[in-house]
């Protein structure tokens, strides 16, 4: 690195790596050119320096390059989403700027005027997207530091959408089971597996049939998915495998499927031996005239609040599930978690009332 004044009477700072310039500035005051010398002398001694001009990139050509890099990666449906969302939320004034110029000061304003209109959750999921973003970015050495992890969503603004679920009661799920197995006697007990462990579609059909534990208790060991037309990837939307318990009825019906099958064969397939596809499924087994108004997901939903209600607790449920926190967990079911003062309360109401055929309680009738 070197120092010199130049002959307006500026100061020049060279930045040599390995006998190569790769950073050339000039300054009004000496002082600043020291500082900035300093600046680039540490950052080469710790390994973290980034050329100047690879900062000077727009963003949106950053974004590019960065969604590009994890088509490979990711399911088709999680690379979509993320790329609306960065086209749909990131204004062009911010897309036009060089990603070195981008300030946690501008995210924290970019989330507040999104609160106007998007829930919290939403604008969220965006900060996250874009933390992936520029984590990118710094690994590559376009920046030297990502603004997102200090940039903070406010509290107390937007409105949260909660997700709407219905989900199947245990007699509906066995009566709607039934219904599509007698339009495909093979693929309609699907329905049932997914309504009692509450697997996603592309967990259910990455499923090898050594993915099938018999001991020491039935269960499925989840750690694949597979959205439809993509790759099986060895990794589940939650991050991580698990292992989810089999009920009898599950095990009654897995087990003619291991019959005869190699250990890395698929334990779910269709008529043909192939992977099972989402749309095919659903044309085979009726689903669209026959599931009652409910989609696919609401099976995972069923399997949920039937744990849920029926005395499994919170974190149980979580690890079965596969979701990150129990708070997740617990924010889309809340309202199916009933406690015993719930129960208590409603017996003594139902008492108070007495039955549905219009036999009054004694204290009903002492009051008339």
């Amino acid at each position: 690195m070197s120092v010199a004044k130049t002959a307006n009477g500026r100061w020049r700072v060279k930045v040599k790596s390995k006998g190569l310039l790769v950073a050339d500035q000039t300054f009004v005051l000496k002082r600043d050119a020291d500082a900035y010398e300093a600046k680039q002398k540490r950052a080469l001694l710790l390994g973290e320096f980034v050329d100047p001009k690879a900062g000077k990139v727009s963003l949106t050509e950053v974004t590019e390059m960065w969604m590009g890099s994890r088509a490979a990666s990711i399911s088709t449906k999680t690379h979509q989403t993320e790329g609306y969302a960065l086209a749909a939320h990131l204004p062009t004034t911010l897309g036009n700027r060089p990603i070195s110029s981008i300030r946690t000061s501008d995210l924290d304003a970019l989330y507040g005027t999104m609160l106007h209109k998007l829930s919290r959750s939403t604008v969220m999921r965006f900060r996250n997207t874009l933390s992936s973003l520029f984590g990118w970015a710094v690994r590559e050495a376009l920046i030297s530091k990502n603004p997102v992890l200090e940039s903070r969503v406010p509290r107390g603004k937007g409105q949260d959408k909660k997700q709407e679920i219905y989900p199947y009661s245990l007699a509906e799920l066995r009566e709607v089971t039934a219904d599509l197995t007698a339009k495909h006697p093979t693929l309609g007990p699907v329905a049932l597996v997914l309504g009692l462990t509450g697997l996603r579609w592309g967990e259910l059909v990455a499923l090898r049939v050594r993915d099938v534990q018999l001991v020491p208790r039935p269960a499925f060991r989840v750690s694949r998915s597979a959205s439809d037309g993509q790759e099986v990837r060895t990794v589940t939307k939650g991050g991580s495998a698990r292992t989810v318990p089999l009920a009898d009825e599950v095990v009654a019906i897995v087990k003619p499927l291991m019959a005869g099958r190699g250990p890395d064969d698929l334990l779910f397939v269709s008529p043909r031996g192939e992977r099972l596809n989402g749309p095919n499924w659903k044309r085979a087994v009726g689903w669209t005239a026959l599931a009652r108004g409910r989609r696919e997901h609401d099976l995972r939903h069923t399997a949920a609040t039937l744990w849920l209600t029926n005395g499994i607790d919170l974190k149980t449920a979580q690890t079965w599930l596969g979701h990150s926190t129990a708070t997740l967990t617990a924010d889309t079911y809340s309202h199916w978690m009933g406690t015993d003062s719930d129960a208590a309360a409603l017996a003594r109401i139902n008492a108070v009332l007495g039955d549905h055929t219009g036999t009054s309680s004694p204290n009903l009738r002492a009051e008339g």
